[in-house]
């Protein structure tokens, strides 16, 4: 039985305002060029196997979107880092790891590299291209936001190495667990830290830390992986993986039809929370409290976060990846 997701996601307030407002980078043309010849440098010739994982994603684009502003060398590093993070996430999700162990040992590698921003060996491959997108990043970017972005990365992939296991055990999470799971394995605490390189902007610890802070950062992240799993819901059950739509399903003995209605308004009520934990953060100590420039950098984030959430969902309903038909693709 087929389920045509794009049907079930709730309209986002966010979607609307994007589609309106959409603009895109007068680089893109120019960050399509650039970013391939440098992936060939840095990563090498991509494998037949990674270019059909990469069809129907269109990370230049992405970019261009998120930051219709931005320098053109940082939209270059972004579009090879989200190119790198598919990659990644495909290699886990494909389970091409023999052992557990030998994804912690990429892990350890991958840990160097986020410490150091530099590869033992200088050869093409993930290390080499990791290290070198660090290297475009870190000089402008303080220890504190290093320190962060380091946990979140590790946080990232360890997450997806409990999923892997939890596949090859054939175990179903609870609907906690997996929610706290997904929040790390959706990448989107990495994409928040990479949008203050992008905007050129800081937050500063009192912020990032304050209570409001953490509402708001989990309500985008829930709602971006809640939107992913409804949209490969298809595409993961035929590989044998699972996401919340399984979870729910399992937990509830529900049919597949009545499982995405619950996680559409899973999404709908995380919305009233994303709106509200807005207002709270603005009514904030921490906010009323920080200097003009750190609640301008909060502000400048928060609307690149929403401009953000709806070419993520429209992304989602437009790339082949996430046909709607449940081809697979």
């Amino acid at each position: 039985m087929s389920t045509d997701w794009a049907a079930k996601v709730p309209n986002l307030p966010f979607e609307d305002t994007y589609i309106a407002d959409s603009r895109i980078s007068p680089f893109w043309a120019q960050v399509e060029a650039k970013s391939r010849s440098v992936r060939t440098e840095w990563l090498g010739p991509l494998t037949s196997t990674e270019k059909e994982r990469l069809h129907g994603i269109d990370c230049a684009k992405i970019a261009c979107q998120l930051f219709p502003e931005a320098y053109l060398d940082d939209l270059v590093v972004l579009t090879i880092m989200c190119e790198w993070s598919f990659l990644i996430d495909d290699r886990i999700g494909f389970d091409e790891y023999h052992s557990l162990e030998d994804l912690q040992n990429d892990i350890s590698r991958f840990d160097r590299i986020l410490e150091t921003a530099r590869v033992d060996i200088a050869e093409p491959g993930l290390e080499y291209t990791l290290a070198k997108c660090l290297q475009q990043i870190y000089p402008r970017q303080s220890d504190s936001w290093k320190k962060r972005t380091r946990q979140n990365f590790l946080d990232c992939i360890l997450a997806m190495g409990i999923e892997l296991d939890n596949r090859r055990e054939g175990y179903v999470p609870g609907r906690q667990e997996y929610i706290s799971m997904r929040r790390n394995t959706v990448a989107l605490y990495l994409l928040l830290d990479i949008s203050e390189f992008m905007l050129r902007i800081e937050i500063s610890d009192r912020l990032y830390d304050s209570g409001e802070m953490c509402d708001l950062r989990e309500s985008w992240v829930d709602i971006a992986a809640w939107v992913n799993d409804m949209a490969s819901y298809h595409k993961e059950d035929a590989a044998g993986e699972v996401n919340l739509i399984h979870v729910v399903r399992a937990e509830k003995n529900l049919s597949l039809e009545a499982a995405f209605d619950e996680v559409a308004a899973m999404i709908e009520s995380r919305v009233d929370d994303l709106i509200e934990a807005e207002r709270s953060l603005k009514d904030s100590i921490a906010y009323r409290n920080s200097t003009a420039a750190e609640r301008d950098a909060v502000d400048v984030m928060v609307q690149a976060a929403r401009n953000g959430m709806g070419m993520y969902v429209r992304h989602h309903r437009e790339s082949p990846r996430y046909a709607s038909n449940g081809s697979g693709v």
